[in-house]
């Protein structure tokens, strides 16, 4: 019945807005990159000029998160427009997003959209077991490949099949096109520091991680399939500017979690899951501006329903953003965009790690609570060498096998307690004062008040969206073996 309506709300629709120039949507999403890395921040190491452009004749979301600091799980909160813990098999990487979660491209096919993807989608992870869904994000568009990538790079030539899929469309028909860029995600070309640009003394580095040639050598790495990336995102750009098409497109462009560094991806710190965010629709929206609403990937997928035309989901967890875009305002647009809840449940660890968490960030302070006290690393790997190597290996060496080669030592150690050390049960930051969030308040009396506060409203979202950890539920996801051993097998 519920599948029937909406179908007809989506005809009703179509003929509503026919004739009236439904927008196309472009989605470009990076895979690991934390807002920090888009110089429109203010805080790069480098510049991200297709990034800033579309910021500039945009909006730039200063508060973008990813629901999850995983692949597979935000990705997914993202195509339904629902909190990843939401989504039962959905919520974990490596596993499967069960088909009664409808998603974005499937609801605009429905609408007369044309839809695909190039590079990657939505994973990684396993088939739906019913083999009703071939990929959450849509058809693939990967055949155009690059025949000399280098090292590190992906070889889907994203441009190409971008405009494949724009000379196959229906002409006259809107389009909805997902661009999955694989990059900056590693394994990243040993000598890319080389060509970034800028000097490793230039490259700037959070402060929980130990300042060495070797760690900075590979954040440089990193950084220059960041470029990469943005350059991409410009070339993208230039294909709808060439076809008159940019005018009516809305650009999302964003990153699946953030940078992919120890305390940073796969956890719920800024550094995991504050994500780039700009939008542009040059024909509608007003540019140039800045808004400090925290918004979330479950918001995107009901503003492109809306813009479309389409009716609302009502199982959607996020509300849509068009009031926001469509407006000439900035700053706090919207005052109940005040706070944002994210978390995780599984990355890949294996028992006895548990890194399953929550966390509610507001303007000022972040509070997280995690359902486990295991270490954070497998006591089995502390790969140990002798102290005389050090000098040697901070030469080449990034932040984790130097942190499990020389963990005693007095200006190591500090690193090692707040990355491979087990976690407290609560955690509180005072994210202005201490934006890389190294400095735990949860323990301290005056912040007692606070604390409490946070987790209040935390577990009420929780109890509103029906997260199994604080419902009781068990969905699952929630300490569920047979799921886990289902679910690996599949690459990071």
């Amino acid at each position: 019945m519920m599948r029937a309506w909406l179908t007809l709300l989506c005809c009703l629709s179509l003929k509503l807005t026919a004739g009236t120039g439904r927008p196309n949507v472009l989605i470009v999403i990076n895979d690991d990159q934390s807002w920090l890395e888009c110089s429109a921040y203010g805080n790069s190491s480098m510049k991200t000029p297709h990034f800033d452009r579309v910021a500039r004749d945009g909006v730039l979301f200063r508060h973008g998160y990813c629901s999850a600091p995983s692949c597979a799980p935000a990705r997914a909160a993202l195509l339904t427009g629902r909190n990843f813990w939401e989504l039962e098999q959905g919520a974990i990487i490596q596993a499967w997003l069960p088909t009664k979660f409808a998603t974005l491209p499937e609801h605009l096919d429905r609408a007369g959209y044309r839809t695909g993807y190039t590079g990657k989608g939505w994973g990684p992870g396993v088939k739906e077991p019913t083999g009703r869904r071939a990929d959450p994000a849509g058809l693939a568009w990967n055949s155009a490949r690059v025949k000399t990538p280098a090292k590190g790079i992906s070889p889907v030539d994203y441009v190409a099949n971008f405009r494949l899929f724009l000379e196959d469309k229906p002409k006259g028909s809107p389009f909805y096109f997902w661009a999955g860029l694989t990059e900056p995600h590693a394994p990243w070309g040993p000598d890319n520091h080389q060509k970034l640009g800028v000097g490793l003394g230039d490259v700037k580095l959070p402060k929980f991680l130990p300042d060495t040639k070797g760690v900075r050598t590979n954040r440089a790495n990193y950084l220059y399939e960041v470029q990469h990336a943005d350059r991409t995102l410009g070339a993208l750009l230039a294909v709808l500017e060439e076809r008159g098409e940019l005018a009516n497109t809305i650009v999302i462009v964003t990153a699946d979690n953030g940078t992919p560094v120890p305390r940073a991806k796969a956890n719920v710190y800024d550094w995991g899951v504050h994500v780039p965010l700009a939008v542009m629709w040059p024909g509608r929206a007003p540019g140039g501006r800045t808004v400090t609403d925290f918004v979330g990937f479950p918001d995107l997928a009901p503003t492109i329903l809306e813009a479309a035309g389409l009716p609302t989901v009502p199982e959607m967890t996020g509300r849509s953003l068009l009031p926001i875009l469509l407006s000439n305002s900035e700053g706090r647009v919207e005052p109940a965009r005040d706070f944002t809840v994210n978390g995780l449940e599984w990355h890949g660890n294996l028992p006895p790690v548990d890194i399953a968490a929550r966390m509610i960030r507001d303007d000022r302070y972040q509070y997280l609570v995690n359902y486990s006290a295991t270490p954070r690393g497998n006591p089995n790997e502390d790969g140990r060498k002798p102290a005389a190597n050090f000098e040697a290996h901070s030469q080449r060496l990034d932040t984790l096998p130097l942190l499990r080669g020389y963990p005693d030592r007095p200006d190591i150690r500090p690193y090692y307690e707040l990355i491979l050390s087990p976690r407290p049960r609560e955690e509180l930051y005072d994210c202005v004062a201490d934006p890389d969030q190294v400095r735990n308040l949860a323990d301290q009396p005056e912040f007692a008040e606070i604390k409490g506060a946070l987790r209040n409203r935390l577990e009420a979202y929780q109890k509103r969206t029906g997260d199994p950890r604080i419902t009781g539920g068990h969905g699952p996801f929630h300490r569920d073996p047979a799921l886990r051993r289902e679910a690996q097998g599949g690459g990071l």
